[in-house]
């Protein structure tokens, strides 16, 4: 197994901050995972990491945009992209409501449900041998990421400086 790449040095030889390594550490984990998951991704399906996310959220229900953005924590337009190239190829229908043609509601196609199938088994063969790897460690690592972001997300945003 390679060594972890270190954490930046601070000025005059200072350890590194305990919120510093964690997020070297957790942007090379990000980087490996997603450089090789993305290339295998969009080599065997075409399909990005995003999408295949995007995908997964709306077979599990999230089935507005709006709904799907809050989900990923992106913008509604990212939504829109990601949601435009899904039905391009026939993985989601988008259909306007009768009542306000502005609330639109996202469905996965039989094309789109398979897709899906076939890419989860290429996230599958990417990140399950350094999963595995890691044995029980794993699970704690999934909720305490998944702690981590709930309560990040709950935390006030911090006040802009006015110029």
């Amino acid at each position: 197994m390679t060594e972890a790449p270190s954490s930046p040095t601070l000025p005059a030889g200072q350890p590194p901050a305990a919120e510093l390594t964690f997020l070297t550490a957790l942007w090379a984990a990000w980087q490996a995972l997603t450089t090789r998951g993305e290339a295998e991704l969009r080599a065997r399906h075409d399909l990005d990491l995003r999408a295949f996310i995007a995908l997964a959220y709306v077979q599990g229900g999230a089935d507005q945009p709006a709904q799907l953005a809050r989900e990923l924590g992106v913008p509604r337009y990212e939504v829109s992209r990601v949601l435009h190239a899904l039905e391009a190829r026939g993985a989601v229908t988008r259909t306007s409501a009768q009542a306000d043609a502005r609330r639109v509601t996202v469905t996965v196609t039989p094309q789109g449900a398979a897709l899906w199938a076939q890419a989860l088994d290429t996230v599958r063969a990417v990140t399950g041998p350094p999963l595995a790897a890691l044995g029980p460690r794993a699970d704690a690592l999934t909720h305490g990421l998944h702690a981590l972001a709930q309560l990040t997300r709950s935390l006030p945003l911090p006040e802009q400086e006015s110029e």
